[in-house]
């Protein structure tokens, strides 16, 4: 329910987009971005620092883009995004000494420290690739293909991505005879 609950206000945006405009389909992205951190709260799941990220910067990048009728704001809120993302994981690691990615994922999988901060660098220039490119295809590009990436190509990368870390993480796992134990 949780992973179809994280997407609903993107689908929501492309169809609004496809139908109206991308004032209406703003509009409806920042009701239904406040919706699904409601319906997160209600189910009693923990709202993440990236939903609060996706929150305030859906609802200040969305307002400004209605108030100012200006399309360019709510392009740019997906580079501010995954700057914020990048951010977040570096400051983090530099803070504390230890990956955020290590203290949300380490008590699942247990991967020596070498690894997590492979892991983290690895997704901090990641989010800051896709930063960079939705602000070129935001500034070179109609505004259809700018739709088009946000809805597709981010999410096609970030999940081609996690398959990778995913991979990456398997290979760097340390516990793997006790997993093998458990699943017997």
């Amino acid at each position: 329910m949780l992973v179809i609950l994280e997407y609903i206000p993107l689908a929501l945006f492309f169809i609004f987009y496809l139908l109206g405009d991308i004032f209406l389909a703003t509009g409806i992205l920042m009701v239904a971005t406040v919706m699904q951190v409601i319906v997160i709260k209600f189910m009693r799941e923990p709202v993440t620092m990236r939903h609060w990220i996706v929150l305030w910067a859906v609802l200040i990048f969305g307002s400004i883009t209605l108030f100012l009728h200006d399309e360019w704001f709510v392009k740019v809120k997906v580079s501010i995004i995954y700057v914020a993302i990048a951010l977040f994981l570096l400051i983090g690691t530099w803070w504390q000494q230890r990956s955020p990615l290590q203290a949300m994922l380490g008590h699942e999988i247990n991967l020596p420290e070498f690894a997590w901060r492979r892991l983290t660098y690895a997704w901090v220039i990641f989010s800051l690739c896709l930063a960079a490119l939705n602000l070129y295809i935001a500034e070179y590009m109609s505004l259809d293909a700018w739709v088009n990436f946000k809805v597709f190509g981010t999410l096609g990368a970030t999940l081609l991505f996690s398959v990778g870390s995913g991979a990456y993480m398997f290979k760097h796992h340390t516990d793997r005879d006790q997993d093998a134990k458990e699943i017997e």
